[in-house]
């Protein structure tokens, strides 16, 4: 029997759910410098407020399986989207740095709720392998694209002389576009109804590819940081480059990333999700080397563009993969996923400044293709013991 819930209406969700974290995160290095302006701090002060942000976006990603269970979809959206307006309101009327460093954390944890509603909402309304992984990438798109299109208007802003505030008006707005979308559309129950051929089999065990994924996840989201945040320093300590020449290397990977999220959701209809993350993982490995390591700037900048589109569909990926491990994928799944990844979003910086501090930059550098390297290690393992085939068979052999 068919579910009642609006499928276009959850779909934009999900996509302005990635649109809002990735303003977010995206667009902190534009900001940084007129909020250092306005409150007369040095940018590593600022840094650490916005790791506020960070803390705030991680618990609400931990604990999304057990708010969904308990208040379903529609009320944790919309208790976000009123928050993240309300407290953008506050930021004009009180921009103080007290209230800032509170807005962050505010506004990370609404994220962090719609990023963990968002995921499970494109898993829940695509069953099939094929189109979740590529709803998945699709979805995915939008962070990019936010930080695409956000970076220019940003940085048009505050050419025109607009303050740091004008970034929390943006915020604000999605705010009110998400709550519109939210209260508008109808929602499925937060677990998929059972097939007949595991109703009489009890609570579904994950399994130890679901905890390998898991840790993929966190090796995935441990490396990209990394690289993103080395790579220009290297590139100038090395190469002797300006930094606007460094600068435009980590511009050719998100290019390509963007570039990689939009087409790659259509490869993944045509080839086995394993073998779609088995080549993104190699052909990305090599690249993360060669970027590390190589004496060659024109290789180095054609790596910086093979990493990027081949990493483009890696995260959504192992998420639909994860999601797949088991016939009916629950909020406390996606959720699991989601917070092993963003713990290696949070110790990227600690771990590759020790390494930093120990090994120079090249070695910093190097320490997102360590990651990589076991990234590989621990998919591999995950695909040697994956249950997805299996159900997969099982389902197309049931219809």
């Amino acid at each position: 029997m068919s579910e009642n819930y609006s499928r276009s209406s959850l779909n934009a969700i999900s996509w302005l759910s990635y649109y809002f974290v990735g303003a977010l995160v995206s667009t902190l290095g534009i900001v940084l410098g007129p909020l250092c302006a306005a409150f007369n701090k040095n940018p590593s002060f600022i840094g650490q407020v916005f790791t506020l942000m960070n803390i705030g976006m991680f618990v609400p990603i931990m604990l999304g399986g057990i708010l969904m269970k308990k208040w379903g979809l529609q009320k944790p959206l919309v208790i976000a989207a009123a928050l993240t307006i309300l407290i953008s309101a506050l930021l004009f009327v009180t921009p103080t740095l007290t209230m800032f460093s509170i807005a962050v954390a505010v506004i990370g944890a609404c994220g962090g709720i719609f990023m963990t509603i968002g995921s499970y909402l494109v898993v829940r309304i695509n069953p099939d392998e094929k189109s979740r992984s590529s709803s998945l990438i699709f979805t995915d798109f939008f962070f990019s694209l936010a930080g695409a299109t956000l970076s220019f208007l940003l940085a048009w802003l505050f050419k025109m002389g607009a303050s740091w505030m004008a970034m929390y008006g943006i915020m604000g707005g999605l705010g009110v576009l998400m709550l519109l979308l939210t209260l508008r559309s109808r929602y499925p129950a937060t677990v998929a109804p059972e097939p007949a051929q595991h109703k009489a089999s009890g609570q579904e065990q994950w399994g130890r590819s679901v905890w390998l994924l898991c840790g993929a996840l966190f090796l995935f989201l441990l490396a990209e940081p990394i690289f993103t945040m080395w790579t220009p320093g290297y590139l100038q300590w090395r190469f002797q480059m300006l930094p606007e020449q460094a600068a435009l290397y980590t511009t050719v990977y998100w290019v390509a990333k963007a570039t990689g999220l939009f087409l790659n959701q259509f490869t993944v209809k045509w080839m086995k999700l394993r073998t779609f993350l088995l080549i993104c993982t190699t052909v990305g490995l090599v690249a993360i080397a060669l970027i590390s390591n190589s004496a060659n700037t024109t290789l180095i900048m054609i790596a910086c563009g093979a990493f990027g589109f081949f990493n483009s569909g890696l995260f959504s990926g192992l998420m639909s993969y994860g999601s797949l491990q088991v016939s009916r994928s629950s909020p406390t799944l996606i959720s699991a996923l989601l917070t092993c990844g963003t713990v290696g979003t949070l110790l990227f910086a600690t771990v590759s400044s020790l390494v930093n501090s120990r090994y120079g930059l090249h070695g910093a550098v190097n320490a997102s293709t360590c990651a990589y390297a076991l990234l590989m290690i621990t998919l591999l393992a995950a695909i040697a013991c994956s249950n997805a085939e299996r159900l997969h068979r099982g389902e197309v052999a049931a219809v």
